[in-house]
Parts: structure tokens; C-alpha cells; sequence
């Protein structure tokens, strides 16, 4: 044999070898990383025994032994595709991070207690918890992306990774340390789809219900629901993996309605840094119209703003309170009532409609300096910043929110908004006009609203928000296009065309489907509700019906009230209204294969 051929059978080796390296270091990576949140769900989920702690501090060090371990191996054999790591650097400072928890807690632990007092921060356990938290987010994210390079459909695994948080979520809200008694699994389960999917219906009372670390499950679960579970996951998994299949960026180009592949991960990356930066200065002005005023003084009321800026921008609707927007705490606090609106308002447009006019905005000011510092004479105009979608959503946006304030406010000046001063009916009329289009928060109980108002509420709830925004409903592009298609169908116009552009027939034809499944689900689901909840109001059961597909969370005071199989009916509609009511009968249907022939056409009567 000679040399060629002992390199060739060497590199056939090595390529075995180096898979089935690579398999153990994964392997010892995931069980390291379940193993870790199995600890920090015993920490911090169950009360304590000394045996308990005893158990968890020696299990700590195996589990960081574990990492460090996988993830040794796991850069010898993949040290190629590794240093293509967009966050390689990152990835490498918690690796050495890990390395000195590791060396602190085994090696030098006596030396560090002696010597260097000043590193004795390593082996504190909360420093290690989060340690831990870190590398199995990192990791299972990574390991979850590669499900995208299998051929699942992306609509059935957008489906699936919704369910899998949700039923997480509820194992989280059933733990003893999350509730302040002990709840039914299923209205665990109810708290933690309306959480995900940022609807707000509840069959307990959120407030009272649940301790501060049920309120920060709820919490984590609105932010992972408003933003999307796969936006999360891929954003940890693309900052840490070299590259990624074709296959996983058309899906995740489909996902975030991008045209082009490249340049996915900065979408991504300004889709977090946009949602945390509105949330963060809505929970400043939150904190400064609540300071002073809430029971359990200045961390409480942080964590009162944090929650509620969170929730009013994913459109969740949830509230700390038990009397929600009305409770006795800050149904006066009109300033909030506005900054809680402006946040769901900033939530439903959707982040396209945000960069839209982020671009526009760098436009104007690059303009300005290249003028101001000599660089150009005068405006130099780009056309079409501003596009048909962000044209249709703003309009739309604009017209739902004038009429409905005017609305809300005529009907029912006398009624709940009578004791009111002038700026108090402004506030809540432009905060009950905007809360129904998918976001729940109440100004007033629902049940002592005027009928056309609660009429008005309902139309405003089938609407909804925007196209890839946290809100729900039909969406304001599809109830457009529909009005002025059905238009065109009076006019007898073949074309719909809107500034000087014609909307694709695709889009036409999405939006029917649409309405027609929206509408169906609706139908059914009432019907299987007026069966199961024996004597209750139909105009009721719709209410919710609505109020759960369009994922808004109001209610006419019925929710406490569902039977089980209610609950599970008004679960599923959540879900469904999350994931949206087409994308979910794309999950299950069979792709068709366009064919090269057509048939003769021949006109039905309608």
C-alpha cells in the first residue's frame, strides 16, 4: 500500500472518527444542558430542605464538568466551522468563564477562599445558576436550529415550537414556588398558552394566583410569545454556529417576510435590540407615573413597570393588578393609561412597519449631515422608502384608532366614563379604542359596557393589529385588501392597485382564505361552546371566541367560568390565533405540486 492510499483510508478514518466525536460531544452537551434546568427548576421551583441543597451543590460541579467537557470536544472536531462564529469571541470568553467556575470550585477553591478573596464571586451559586442558564440556552437553541435543516415543514415547526413553550410554561406555573396556592393543571396550561400567545384571557386572577416568580415565568413567556419562539432560538443559534443549511434560512427568510436570505442574523438582531429598547423606555415612563403609589415600594413598582411595558407591547394584555387598567392602584393615573396605549400601538404596527420608518429616518438625517458638513448641495430624494405595506398599515391604523376613540367615547360618555373628568374620558376612550386590536387590557369591567360599545370592541377584535407584529386578529392588510377588492367586484375593476402598485393576486387570494377560515373557526368553536357551557349567553361564548382567535384577551366576565372542555377549546383558539388561522391548516395539508397544464375555464353563478 502506499502513501496515497494510507492518506486516503487515514482521512476516511478520521472523518468516522471526527462524527462520531462530534456525536458524544453533543450528546454529553444536551444532557449537561436538560440536566441544568432540571436543577434550576428544583432550585427555584420547590422549597428547600438542607438535604436538597446538600444534593444541588455537589450536582453543580458535574454539570459545568459536563459542559466543559462536550464543548472540548466539540472544538477539536469542529474547530473549521467554529471560528466562522459570528460571536466567536463571546463563545470563547464563556468557555474561559466556564474553565474558572470549573478550576474555582474543584481546583483552587481553598486558594481562592484564602488568596483571592476578590474571585469568590465564582463560586457563588446564583453566579454558576446563571452560568448554566447561559450555556444550555446557547446550546439547546443551537441544537433546535438544526431541526430547520431537516425537511419538517416551517409552518408545522413554527406550530410545534409554540406547543413545546406552552406546555414547558405550564409545567413551570404548576411548581409550588410559582403559585401562591396550588391551581388545576389545566388552568396552569390556560395561563401559559394566553402568556405565549399573548392573548390575556385568564381563569384565575393572575395577581393573586401566582408569587413574583410565577409573575417572572409569566413574563419570560409574553417576551419568548410577543417576539416569537423561533426568532429567539434562531438568534441564539446563529450568533453560535458557524453556518447554516439553505434550507434553514428560507425558512426562517419565510418566517421574518424578508426577501433575501443574507443578512438574516442583523433582522433578527434588530427585531430584540428594537422590542427591548421600546419596552425599556415605556417602562420608564410607566415606573415614573407609578412611583409612590404602588404597595411593596420601589422594587415592586420596577417590576410593575417591567411587566406591564412588556405586556402592553407584545399585546398580551396580562396586568399584575387584579382590577387590571381599572383597579382602584391607577385607574386615575391617565398618564399611564396613554403610555400603555402607545406601547400597544408600537406592538401592533409590527417591526416592519418600525424599520420602515427607521430607514426613512436615516435617509432624512444622512441628508441633513452630507448638507450640513458641504457634502451635497440640497435633498437628495430615494422614492419608495415608505411602501405600499407600511402606506396600508398606517392609514388603516390611523382610521381604527380616530373612529374608535370618537366611537367609545360618544357611547359611552354617560355610561362608565361619566365620573370622569375631561382628560380622564379622553385617556380611557383612546385606551379602550386601542386595547381591543389584540392587546386586552381593561379600562372598565366589560360586563357594564353599553351593547354598541361592546359591538364596537368586537369589530375592533376581528380587525386586529399588523402583519408580523405581536397582535393578532385578520389583520388591517387583509381586511384592505378585501374591502377594496370587493369594491373592484361592484366596479367590475379586474386589477386592485393601490399607490401606483397592483397587489399581487397571491395576496388577494391569501386574504379570502383567511377570512373564510377565520371565520369558520369562529362559527365552530361557538357552536361546540353553546353545547359545553350550558346556559351560558351566545353573545357571550362569541365574545371570547373572538376575543381568543384575535388573541386580544377581553372578556365579558366569563372566562373564570369555562368548563374543562371550554378550556381546552379556548386553548386551541388561542393557539391557532397565534400561529394564524391559514399557516395553521398549511401545518397539516399536503404541498401541491404545480402542474405545466390548465383546464378550460367555465363561470359558476354566484
Amino acid at each position: 500500500m502506499n502513501l496515497k492510499n494510507i492518506y486516503f483510508s487515514w482521512l476516511i478514518y478520521w472523518g468516522k472518527m471526527k462524527g462520531l466525536l462530534n456525536g458524544i460531544a453533543e450528546a454529553i452537551i444536551l444532557l449537561a444542558s436538560l440536566a441544568s434546568f432540571f436543577v434550576l427548576i428544583y432550585q427555584f421551583g420547590f422549597v428547600q430542605t438542607p438535604d436538597s441543597v446538600h444534593i444541588l451543590e455537589r450536582s453543580r460541579p458535574f454539570i459545568l464538568l459536563a459542559f466543559f467537557t462536550g464543548i472540548t470536544l466539540r472544538y477539536v472536531v469542529r474547530f473549521q466551522e467554529i471560528i466562522q462564529e459570528k460571536m466567536l469571541y463571546l463563545d470563547i470568553s464563556i468557555y474561559f468563564l466556564l474553565f474558572a467556575v470549573l478550576s474555582s470550585k474543584i481546583f483552587f477553591k481553598d486558594a481562592i477562599a484564602h488568596s483571592l478573596p476578590y474571585l469568590s464571586f465564582l463560586t457563588k451559586p446564583l453566579f454558576v445558576y446563571v452560568l448554566l442558564l447561559l450555556l444550555s440556552t446557547i446550546h439547546l437553541s443551537r441544537q433546535t436550529f438544526t431541526l430547520m435543516q431537516t425537511r419538517i415543514k416551517p409552518s408545522l415547526l413554527f406550530l410545534l415550537s409554540f406547543v413545546f413553550v406552552i406546555l414547558v410554561g405550564a409545567g413551570l406555573l404548576s411548581l409550588p414556588n410559582a403559585t401562591t396556592h396550588r391551581i388545576p393543571f389545566i388552568d396552569a396550561l390556560f395561563i401559559s398558552t394566553t402568556s405565549v400567545c399573548v392573548t390575556g384571557l385568564t381563569t384565575v386572577d393572575v395577581a393573586t394566583s401566582f408569587t413574583h416568580i410565577g409573575h417572572i415565568i409569566i413574563m419570560i413567556l409574553i417576551q419568548i410569545g410577543g417576539i416569537g419562539v423561533m426568532t429567539f432560538t434562531s438568534f441564539f443559534a446563529l450568533s453560535f454556529m458557524g453556518k447554516s443549511s439553505f434550507t434553514s434560512k428560507m425558512m426562517l427568510k419565510d418566517m421574518l417576510n424578508e426577501d433575501r436570505t443574507g443578512g438574516l442574523f442583523r433582522v433578527i438582531l434588530n427585531i430584540l435590540f428594537v422590542t427591548l429598547f421600546i419596552e425599556g423606555i415605556g417602562a420608564y415612563f410607566i415606573y415614573m407615573d407609578v412611583r409612590g403609589s404602588l404597595p411593596g415600594g420601589t422594587q415592586q413598582e420596577l417590576f410593575y413597570a417591567m411587566f406591564h411595558a412588556v405586556s402592553a407591547f407584545c399585546n398580551a394584555g396580562i396586568s399584575t393588578l387584579s382590577g387590571n387598567m381599572y383597579d382602584p392602584l391607577v385607574a386615575d393615573k391617565y398618564n399611564l393609561h396613554f403610555w400603555i396605549a402607545m406601547l400597544i400601538i408600537f406592538g401592533g404596527l409590527g417591526f416592519p412597519i418600525v424599520f420602515n420608518y427607521l430607514k426613512l429616518l436615516h435617509h432624512l438625517l444622512m441628508n441633513g449631515i452630507k448638507i450640513l458638513i458641504g457634502k451635497q448641495k440640497h435633498y437628495i430624494h430615494t422614492p419608495r422608502i415608505i411602501n405600499v405595506h407600511t402606506y396600508i398599515v398606517v392609514i388603516s391604523t390611523l382610521i381604527l384608532l380616530i373612529t374608535g376613540t370618537a366611537f367609545y367615547l360618544f357611547f359611552e360618555y354617560d355610561n362608565t366614563l361619566g365620573d370622569l373628568p375631561l382628560r380622564g374620558k379622553l385617556a380611557n376612550a383612546f385606551l379602550g379604542a386601542v386595547t381591543p386590536r389584540t392587546a386586552g387590557f381593561n379600562v372598565a369591567d366589560m360586563a357594564t359596557l353599553a351593547p354598541p360599545t361592546l359591538m364596537l370592541t368586537l369589530i375592533l377584535m376581528v380587525i386586529g393589529a399588523a402583519p408580523m407584529s405581536t397582535g393578532g386578529g385578520l389583520k388591517v392588510t387583509t381586511v384592505f385588501v378585501a374591502l377594496v377588492t370587493t369594491l373592484n367586484a361592484a366596479r367590475e375593476k379586474d386589477k386592485v392597485e393601490v399607490r401606483k402598485r397592483e397587489i399581487a393576486p397571491f395576496a388577494i387570494r391569501r386574504a379570502f382564505a383567511i377570512i373564510m377560515m377565520y371565520f369558520m373557526w369562529v362559527a365552530i368553536a361557538t357552536w361546540v361552546l353553546s353545547y359545553t357551557e350550558k346556559g351560558a349567553p351566545l353573545f357571550s361564548l362569541l365574545f371570547e371566541v373572538v376575543s381568543a382567535l384575535s388573541t386580544v384577551g377581553l372578556s365579558i366576565d366569563y372566562t373564570p367560568h369555562l368548563t374543562p372542555i371550554g378550556k381546552i377549546i379556548i386553548i386551541s383558539t388561542m393557539l391557532v390565533g397565534r400561529i394564524g388561522v391559514l399557516a395553521f391548516l398549511v401545518s397539516f395539508c399536503k404541498e401541491y405540486t404545480k402542474k405545466d397544464y390548465t383546464y378550460p375555464q367555465e363561470n359558476i353563478l354566484m
